[in-house]
């Protein structure tokens, strides 16, 4: 097994690239597709790229992992990852080589010179990939501390359809959905228009998802060109699923779903302010729940990361989002990190509960 890393993703070569990249990882949001515009897109000023890739005797990939040494904070390893990120793991384990190769990279990442201080990795779904890079990293050198970052609501739907699911979902949703859409469609001409792949109706659908996303309330996009390269590069790899509602010929609710293998995440979704009261966003969310269902026959839909309340009336489970900061102990700087965070967090886990204050009458 050799570890090679990659300091950008022109230098990745065909053979390896294609091994990266969708659909042969079958992950999206671990593959090459995924990490690419993402850097170009947002991180290519705090991240210099250092592509990690484990491979076997025939330069078949064992394993990736998507760093990149930090532009601020030096000898610092950080995870290709921010605001954007649905989930970060080591790509391709299971393969062929699982932990050895997460051994193998973990080792590599120990070894490098000049050392690396600390390793900052965030957005990891509990499981055996995340816990085997932990494990890799505490076994070459680094005191390694997981934290809680976000919750993530999913459902598992494996041979429901859209029926069953949407019969199960809480009555109030089921009636003021079936209510408003009646509403909607006698008051309103209304229109849903989706997009799966490259067409001509793509750039439209793009250039309408961000006008609706504008004058939502949500925060402005603080990459204005990160979504519509993910849309282009989805569209050109058959996984996306973007759909936008219109009343009366304007953009009213859009949404932007990515089916990665038999998975469907949710992962952007806005409606205009002005026509909040009609209830367009979860009009257009039953339709593209009954294609995810229907259609691409799913085993899980993913609400992506965060607690707002609405997702807990259409998915059914929650997991853990988890960060991994890792100190390397053979160098002074990590040393005194490492023996800092440690102390904080025996601190902590010894520090009795504050007691309520009293209340004198």
């Amino acid at each position: 097994m050799t570890i090679r890393v990659f300091t950008s993703f022109q230098a990745v070569p065909a053979h390896i690239r294609r091994q990266l990249s969708y659909p042969h990882e079958p992950n999206f949001f671990l593959s090459l597709d995924w990490f690419e515009p993402l850097f170009e897109t947002c991180l290519v000023n705090t991240h210099s790229p250092r592509i990690y890739v484990a491979l076997g005797a025939e330069e078949e990939v064992l394993c990736s992992l998507y760093c990149g040494a930090s532009v601020a904070l030096p000898r610092a390893l950080l995870s290709m990852t921010n605001f954007y990120s649905v989930q970060y793991l080591p790509g391709l384990v299971g393969k062929g080589c699982d932990n050895a190769a997460l051994s193998a990279l973990t080792s590599h990442i120990g070894q490098e010179r000049p050392r690396w201080d600390l390793l900052r990795l965030s957005t990891l779904t509990d499981g055996d990939e995340a816990t085997g890079l932990f494990d890799g990293l505490r076994s070459h050198g680094f005191l390694a501390q997981r934290y809680f970052q976000y919750e993530n609501w999913h459902a598992r739907v494996a041979g429901e359809s859209f029926e069953s699911y949407f019969s199960q979902r809480p009555s109030q949703l089921r009636n003021t959905v079936a209510r408003k859409q009646k509403k909607l469609e006698k008051l309103h001409k209304v229109e849903l228009r989706f997009s799966t792949e490259e067409s001509s109706d793509l750039e439209r659908l793009i250039r309408d998802f961000t006008t609706v996303y504008e004058a939502s309330w949500k925060e402005p996009e603080p990459f204005s060109g990160f979504i519509p390269a993910l849309a282009t590069r989805c569209a050109s790899l058959g996984i996306l699923r973007m759909g936008v509602l219109y009343v009366d010929g304007a953009a009213a609710a859009a949404q932007l779903w990515i089916t990665s293998g038999t998975r469907a995440f949710i992962y952007k979704l806005a409606y205009d302010e002005k026509f909040g009261q009609l209830g367009v966003g979860s009009i257009l969310s039953r339709e593209l729940f009954r294609r995810a269902l229907d259609e691409d026959r799913v085993d899980e839909i993913d609400y992506g990361v965060g607690s707002e309340t609405y997702k807990k009336d259409w998915m059914t489970s929650v997991r853990q989002i988890r960060g991994i900061e890792a100190y390397n102990l053979k160098t002074a700087s990590g040393l005194l990190r490492g023996t800092w965070a440690e102390a904080k967090a025996v601190v902590k886990k010894w520090r009795p509960a504050r007691k309520p204050a009293e209340v004198v009458a």
